[in-house]
C-alpha cells in the first residue's frame, strides 16, 4: 500500500472526566430543546477553526482486484480492476447488491486486508500510517461488548488521544441518541444503537476520511433525519471526506454527492447525485433499484 508521506502533528488530549460528564448530561435534560440550543453555538465554533479547503486527490485506488480461494473449486472473485480517485470533500454512497465486496473494498481501503493486485495511493498527514487519519464505522462490533456505553465512549476517547471536549461530547451524545442509552451495557445494545455508537466513535480522532458501512439502516425516521442533518452540516464544515455504504435514499439524498455502483465485479457507474437529480426526481431510485 503506496503512500505520501508527511509529518502530522496530533492535535491536544483533553481528557474526560465521568462525574463531570454525566453531571453535564443530567443538567442538560432539565433544558428543553438543549440540542437545538447548542447544536447552533458548536457548529460556528467549528467554523472558526481551520480546514483544509482544497479538493485535491486524498485517495487513489489503481487496478484493485479481490478474490478468495474456495476449497476444491475456482477462486471467488469479488472484483477486478476497480480505479477510483476520491477527492477531499467527497461524500460517496457505495451501492451494490449483497455479496459484491462493499464491505470488502471498505478493509482494503483501511488496510485490514490487502488486494490480490493493484494498489492505495494515500497523500495524508500522518505519524506511523495513513490509516491514523481515518475513521471507520461497521453496522457492528462486538469488541468490548460486555462495557457500558461510557466506559466504551470513555476507552475509545483515551485510545484516540481525542480532541473531543466534555460540552462538544454531550453535543455528538445528543447528535446520535446516545443520551437515551449511555448507561447501559454495549452488549445490550440494539443493531441501530451500536450503529449509532459506533458512527459517533469513528469521529473522535479528527479523521479526514470517514467510512460508514450503513449509516441510518433501519433506524427510526426521527433519529435519522437527526443524525443526517448533523453529519451533513459536520462534514462540510470540515470539509471531511466519506464513503458510506448506502442504499438509503433519503440519506443519499441528503448527504453524498456521488454515487459509485458496483455491479458485475467492476465499477459499473460512478456519477454525481446533482446529475442524477437534475435528470429525474426518481433518478437515485432508479440508480438503486437496477444496482440491487
Amino acid at each position: 500500500m503506496k503512500t505520501n508521506i508527511a509529518n502530522y502533528v496530533a492535535p491536544k488530549y483533553h481528557p474526560l472526566s465521568k462525574r463531570k460528564f454525566f453531571k453535564k448530561l443530567e443538567t442538560s435534560f432539565l433544558h428543553a430543546n438543549f440540542f437545538e440550543k447548542n447544536i447552533g453555538d458548536f457548529l460556528k465554533r467549528l467554523k472558526t477553526d481551520q480546514f483544509p479547503k482544497d479538493q485535491k486527490i486524498l485517495i487513489n485506488l489503481s487496478n484493485i482486484s479481490k478474490q478468495f480461494s474456495v476449497y476444491k473449486s475456482k477462486p471467488n472473485v469479488l472484483f477486478e480492476n476497480i480505479n477510483i480517485k476520491i477527492k477531499r470533500g467527497d461524500i460517496i454512497s457505495l451501492v451494490g447488491a449483497n455479496g459484491v465486496g462493499k464491505s470488502t473494498l471498505l478493509d482494503i481501503l483501511v488496510d485490514y486486508l490487502r488486494p490480490n493486485t493493484g494498489e492505495v495511493i494515500y497523500d495524508l498527514e500522518y505519524h506511523w500510517s495513513p490509516t491514523e487519519r481515518i475513521g471507520i464505522s461497521y453496522q457492528k462490533n462486538i469488541l468490548l461488548s460486555s462495557l457500558s456505553v461510557w466506559d466504551y465512549i470513555s476507552f475509545t476517547h483515551r485510545l484516540y488521544k481525542s480532541t473531543t471536549t466534555m460540552d462538544d461530547l454531550v453535543i455528538f451524545c445528543y447528535a446520535f441518541g446516545i443520551e437515551k442509552f449511555i448507561k447501559m451495557r454495549v452488549s445490550k445494545l440494539s443493531g441501530g444503537q451500536q450503529q449509532r455508537l459506533n458512527a459517533m466513535l469513528s469521529l473522535f480522532h479528527n479523521p479526514e476520511i470517514v467510512l460508514f458501512d450503513e449509516l441510518c439502516n433501519n433506524l427510526d425516521v426521527s433519529i435519522k433525519q437527526k443524525i443526517i442533518s448533523f453529519i451533513k452540516n459536520y462534514f462540510r464544515i470540515k470539509n471531511i471526506t466519506a464513503i458510506i455504504i448506502s442504499h438509503d435514499v433519503y440519506e443519499i439524498k441528503n448527504v453524498a454527492n456521488r454515487i459509485i455502483v458496483i455491479k458485475d465485479k467492476k465499477i459499473a457507474n460512478d456519477v454525481k447525485v446533482k446529475t442524477l437529480l437534475s435528470h429525474s426526481a426518481k433518478g437515485i431510485e432508479h440508480l438503486i433499484a437496477e444496482s440491487v
